[in-house]
């Protein structure tokens, strides 16, 4: 009796293999997702120079680009994309709301950083009482970034009962608001942070490594759809090894990066950054496919304090099994 059950049991696995197999196989194209953001530059060069298409062996790459989390994450949970380049925030909302996401590899870390106005007197964090201060989204890691550095201080945003004023604005809206003295400060991404920087209008008051986690927390994380990758284990190990060589040729090939950056900014944005501005932009990130999985549930836990977040927090079954630390 108990060989005929075993039996069974090595036929049944042998059919999910073999189902599994014919699925990579029956698997002609991916769509990928990822933003105009120093951050996502593992995307960028892996589009630009080809590396996705070459080590996933002629499956079709197809390419949507998003202005924030949240759409890309509304586009991961419709099935407009499988795959793609995000930061945590969004992530780690929609998953604890049930989203059927998976992160598999850490793409940036960095790169975040608080910028005031020029004439706006800083001295400390605690100087942002009573201005009005942007981050891109509600929510998001910049704004959950925030709102840790000020209560650090022991201060807070109003939603929190404080005396920040908060208010979500896309990075490109910022600029305009800055001249127009509507915002007092802002946390953002690179590579808009130099870009005011270098047109004068702000001064980078916290860099990337004195925000809360030392840089650590990840700027960007790759993430599947659940049932994408139960469907292609294979493919998505293929995309990992095509984003560790696209994070490879970042970090021996920066010049090149540099342009390939502009070019991608350029061609999705229509905006026109200076090659200097992307270089000073570079030394506030790092690109590494290790990903710190405490990090991310340190930063789960705030997310629940203050209130983004309702039930439980806890991150265990978001990382795919077979991710690096």
């Amino acid at each position: 009796m108990k060989k005929i059950v075993l039996l069974f049991m090595v036929l049944a696995l042998s059919v999910m293999v073999i189902a599994c197999a014919k699925q990579d196989e029956s698997t002609k194209e991916i769509n990928v997702g990822y933003f105009p953001n120093i951050s996502h530059a593992p995307a960028m060069v892996g589009v630009e120079k080809g590396i996705f298409e070459d080590t996933l062996n002629g499956v079709t790459v197809n390419i949507k680009n998003f202005p924030n989390g949240s759409l890309f994450m509304d586009a991961l949970a419709t099935k407009q994309i499988d795959i793609g380049y995000v930061g945590p925030g969004p992530v780690i909302n929609r998953y604890l709301q049930g989203g059927e996401v998976v992160v598999i590899a850490n793409a940036s870390k960095g790169e975040n950083v608080l910028v005031v106005r020029k004439d706006v007197k800083f001295d400390n964090i605690k100087d942002l009482e009573g201005k009005v201060v942007a981050t891109p989204s509600t929510g998001c890691t910049h704004d959950l970034i925030l709102r840790k550095m000020l209560q650090e201080q022991g201060i807070a945003v109003e939603e929190n009962g404080g005396k920040v004023k908060r208010i979500a604005q896309k990075p490109a809206a910022m600029m305009g608001l800055f001249e127009q003295k509507q915002i007092d400060a802002a946390v953002v991404s690179e590579p808009w942070a130099s870009l005011m920087e270098a047109q004068g209008m702000v001064s980078v008051v916290r860099e990337a490594r004195e925000v809360p986690w030392d840089g650590n927390l990840p700027a960007t994380v790759l993430v599947v759809r659940k049932d994408f990758l139960q469907a292609n284990p294979e493919l998505v190990e293929q995309f990992i090894q095509a984003h560790e060589k696209s994070i490879d040729f970042i970090n021996q090939n920066k010049k090149e990066t540099i342009k390939i950056i502009a070019k991608q900014i350029k061609t999705i944005t229509q905006q026109e950054i200076e090659k200097d501005i992307i270089e000073n932009a570079l030394n506030r990130v790092q690109y590494t496919s290790s990903i710190d999985q405490d990090i991310l549930q340190e930063f789960a836990n705030l997310s629940k304090e203050l209130g983004f977040i309702k039930d439980n927090a806890d991150l265990q079954n978001l990382f795919w099994d077979k991710i690096g630390r």
